[in-house]
């Protein structure tokens, strides 16, 4: 069975005005009016992409600081919309906000939906552990807080709904979202609480826990290890794991590849479940670790797409 955008997105938003109408109720006396036609509020295509700086450092450049936000075309009288928040890949090292993007705008635009994926500072490549100076842990976190803080300042303005704040990481990008939704700290120098993320999409990290990641050795500990530090209390403080508690978002984690790889995913979803969170685990068997995220949104896609879209719309509606 296959899927295009646009059906995943009108099916969930007509299953959500059956639930709004049966909520409210309907009927009456036999001399009410007819009810007006409801806007169409499934999305018309995308409107330009907007990009905005959301924070300024002093020699920093701008773009590092910055984020591509699109808004889906609907008509007039609809309510604010859901935002999914994205935060792209690249082990810390590199990935920008205008990759693997496209398949994205369109499914989540075609939902009613916003979109926007965040750019963060780096620490690029070559790997040098053994400098003092390179930007780690905690400043790409710092930066993901400051962006959701400032999507929730202009949502009214862009007709967003601050509320209903989703959040969409891959790799590199999973571990970022996964522990602003987990360790409190971050969202509230910020001023937010932790339940500014409604909900929490990660696909594909294997950076619960970075002692153990750094411990098995290879390419990917070395990338954490630059981005985030080489300090034992370091990779503990920064291992979304630790962070775990109750009161967190509802979680919906992809995991694929190596038994090591997926022992982490499970063991997050495991420990938020014990703590009271909903949690769901999917493995996506036979995917790459990049065709998990290119899957999202991608014509035909049946095994990340449909559940993702599922996932996020009984956060919507909650």
């Amino acid at each position: 069975m296959t899927h295009d955008r646009r059906s995943i997105g009108l099916a969930f938003l007509a299953a959500c005005t059956t639930v709004f109408t049966t909520a409210c109720g309907g009927g009456g006396g036999g001399d009410a009016p007819p009810p007006a036609a409801a806007p169409a509020c499934s999305g018309q295509g995308a409107l330009p992409t907007q990009t905005l700086a959301y924070r300024s450092v002093p020699g920093v450049p701008a773009d590092q600081l910055s984020l591509d936000l699109v808004l889906p075309r609907r008509d007039a009288g609809c309510p604010a919309a859901p935002l999914v928040v994205y935060f792209h890949g690249g082990g810390y090292a590199l990935g920008d906000k205008a990759q693997q993007v496209a398949d994205k705008i369109a499914l989540f635009t075609a939902a009613g939906w916003g979109f926007v994926s965040v750019n963060y500072r780096l620490s690029p490549l070559p790997v040098r552990l053994d400098d003092p100076l390179r930007v780690r842990y905690p400043v790409a976190q710092g930066d993901g807080a400051a962006a959701l803080r400032f999507l929730a300042d202009i949502a009214g303005a862009q007709g967003l709904d601050r509320s209903r704040l989703l959040l969409l990481g891959h790799s590199a990008g999973a571990h970022l979202a996964a522990l602003l939704a987990t360790d409190a700290r971050f969202l509230a120098a910020e001023g937010l609480p932790l339940a500014a993320a409604r909900c929490v999409a990660l696909l594909d990290t294997e950076a619960y826990d970075l002692e153990a990641l750094v411990s098995g050795g290879g390419d990917d500990a070395q990338l954490y290890q630059n981005g985030v530090g080489t300090e034992p209390a370091t990779l503990r403080e920064a291992s979304p794991l630790r962070h775990v508690g109750p009161g967190r978002s509802p979680h919906w984690v992809v995991t694929r590849g190596l038994a090591s790889r997926q022992a982490q995913a499970r063991a997050y979803v495991d420990a938020l479940t014990a703590a009271g969170v909903a949690a769901t685990l999917q493995v996506a068997t036979g995917l790459s670790h990049a065709e998990v995220n290119q899957a999202v949104g991608q014509a035909g896609d049946t095994v990340i797409t449909p559940a993702l879209m599922a996932f996020y719309g009984n956060c919507v509606a909650r």
